[in-house]
C-alpha cells in the first residue's frame, strides 16, 4: 500500500465505522473522527496532515499522514483512561510505528484536563529511528484553551514540528475553534511578529 492510498484511507475509515456503527447494533460503542490540517508556510508546498481515531470503549487506534514527517505514515493502539467530574481527565498511553520518510517505534502520551472553562490537551511521542538515535525526535503538541461563547474557544499553544526549521526550538502561536454538529472547525497562527510566522487551518468531523 503506497503512503497516498494509506492518506485515503485515513479519510475514509472513519466513514466506515460509522456506518459499521449504525447497522451493527453491538458496534454502539465504537466512536471515531477523521481530521485534516493544512499548513499554510510561505515558500513552502502545502502539505495536509490527515490524522483518524477510532475507539472502542477503552481501546484508542489511531492512524496519521505527514505528521512525523512528509510522506510518512504511523499507526499507533493505546488504552484510554477517563476520569469524570468538575475537574475531567483523559490520559492515554500509546505506542506506534511510523513508515516512509521517516521511520522508527513510537511510544506516545495523548492527555486532556477541563476544569470550567479551562481546558488543556496535549499530544507527545518520542521516535525511536530505525536509522540509528542522532535521528531520534520528540514531538510535542500542547494548547490551553477558555471557552470564549458557546461552541467557541481560543488559547495559546506550542508545538516542536520536524519537517520545517527555524530559529525556534518550539513553534508557539495562537488559535481559535468553532464547533457545529459533528464538525470542529480550528485557525491557528504560529511565531506571530517574527519572520518565521505561519498559518495552520484544520477541520475534524466526529462519528
Amino acid at each position: 500500500m503506497s503512503l497516498k492510498i494509506f492518506g485515503i484511507v485515513l479519510i475514509i475509515l472513519p466513514a466506515v465505522l460509522h456506518a459499521q456503527k449504525n447497522e451493527d447494533s453491538d458496534s454502539t460503542n465504537w466512536s471515531g473522527s477523521a481530521a485534516a490540517y493544512y499548513y499554510f508556510i510561505p515558500g513552502e508546498e502545502i502539505h495536509p496532515t490527515i490524522i483518524g481515531c477510532a475507539d472502542y470503549k477503552s481501546l484508542h487506534l489511531e492512524a496519521r499522514y505527514n505528521y512525523e514527517d512528509i510522506n510518512t505514515a504511523s499507526v499507533f493502539a493505546g488504552y484510554t483512561w477517563e476520569k469524570d467530574g468538575k475537574l475531567s481527565l483523559t490520559v492515554t498511553p500509546m505506542a506506534g510505528i511510523a513508515i516512509g520518510n521517516s521511520g522508527g517505534i513510537l511510544p506516545g502520551l495523548e492527555c486532556g484536563a477541563s476544569y470550567s472553562k479551562i481546558n488543556f490537551y496535549s499530544e507527545n511521542e518520542y521516535m525511536l529511528s530505525f536509522n540509528g538515535k542522532e535521528d531520534n525526535f520528540f514531538y510535542s503538541w500542547t494548547q490551553l484553551s477558555t471557552d470564549i461563547f458557546k461552541n467557541a474557544q481560543a488559547g495559546v499553544l506550542a508545538q516542536t514540528l520536524r519537517w520545517y526549521k527555524t530559529s525556534f526550538d518550539i513553534q508557539r502561536g495562537v488559535y481559535a475553534e468553532y464547533s457545529v454538529g459533528n464538525f470542529t472547525f480550528d485557525a491557528y497562527y504560529f511565531n506571530p511578529f517574527t519572520k518565521y510566522d505561519f498559518a495552520v487551518a484544520s477541520v475534524t468531523v466526529n462519528f
